[in-house]
């Protein structure tokens, strides 16, 4: 056969396994699916009958009519759903119990607004954007980004990247007054909710934390500490884009600590400390010239003062 007939009845064949009936309703594989919210109500309807009254079924059992669940001839509506009330529902007829149609439910909620945070830790090479939902929608929710910079055509996330929350803006354009967009959108078969995102890249930088960061006792220096790290391995250049470092470090015990900023090199001399006591210290990276914010706090270290 043709392989280009193949792939147009493939196509075709693809079309008519997912149909969408209505708003929230779709056939997939020949099975009917109704969505509907969590704390709303839900009609459901009997297709492929005449009768005005049927019998109606959640997973086999038949359900009776109740202050939550309204039979009225071929219908069913359920009030203010809950998680719980999911499931396949079928009705039948009265008299031989032959099922006319059945739909499976599925609840959950429309998504949220995307929160996306854009932030370049490999600085001038890329920066990376992740996002997540303001709440969980329990169905089936598909993210698409996209960005831009000024009129330039928009470039589409990798999938890949997508599917792990996040997303890689490569080679990009320094010291430009013109912002980036990204925009998230998020869509399910309850709504579609969409973010824009708009940043330069100098505003948005900000280094991993420095790594291998250590402190030690000076031999005979009763009042002293040497700190020492190096930075972070993520930067992809030192030599044209300099990072400077900042100190924080408190007595144990205390609740109160020293900060000590601008520090251009990758060792520091801890001095006019409590004789024999234990400290402890974080270091933080940031732009040399201080564009963006600094790093988070390294993972303390500690270490206790030299004693005879």
């Amino acid at each position: 056969m043709n392989p280009k007939l193949v792939r147009l009845l493939g196509a075709l064949m693809l079309l008519f396994s997912i149909i969408d009936t209505a708003e929230g309703q779709a056939i997939v594989d020949g099975v009917n699916t109704q969505y509907g919210q969590i704390g709303t109500n839900v009609t459901l309807m009997c297709k492929n009958t005449t009768n005005r009254v049927v019998e109606w079924r959640l997973n086999d059992s038949k359900i009776i009519g109740t202050k939550d669940k309204e039979l009225t001839g071929t219908s069913l509506t359920l009030f203010n759903v809950d998680a719980s009330q999911k499931g396949r529902y079928s009705c039948h007829s009265l008299e031989s119990g032959n099922a006319y149609s059945s739909v499976l439910l599925l609840l959950g909620y429309p998504p949220g607004k995307p929160q996306v945070t854009c932030w370049s830790a490999r600085y001038p090479q890329s920066a990376v954007c992740s996002w997540k939902l303001e709440n969980q929608t329990y169905l089936p929710t598909r993210i698409n980004v996209t960005y831009s910079h000024g009129i330039e055509g928009a470039e589409r996330c990798s999938s890949e990247e997508t599917l792990q929350g996040n997303c890689t803006i490569k080679d990009i354009k320094l010291y430009s007054n013109i912002p980036y967009t990204l925009k998230v959108t998020a869509t399910n078969p309850l709504g579609v909710r969409s973010t824009i995102n708009q940043f330069i890249v100098e505003e948005i930088i900000k280094p991993d934390p420095p790594i291998d960061v250590n402190v030690s006792p000076i031999p005979n220096q009763p009042k002293k500490l040497l700190l020492q790290w190096k930075p972070p391995a993520s930067w992809p250049d030192l030599t044209f884009f300099l990072l400077k470092y900042r100190i924080k470090y408190w007595l144990e015990g205390s609740a109160r600590y020293r900060m000590i900023e601008n520090i251009d090199r990758t060792s520091y001399t801890l001095s006019g400390l409590r004789s024999r006591a234990l400290y402890f210290v974080q270091v933080a990276a940031e732009d040399f010239i201080d564009n963006g914010v600094p790093s988070d706090w390294s993972p303390p270290v500690s270490a206790r003062l030299w004693s005879n």
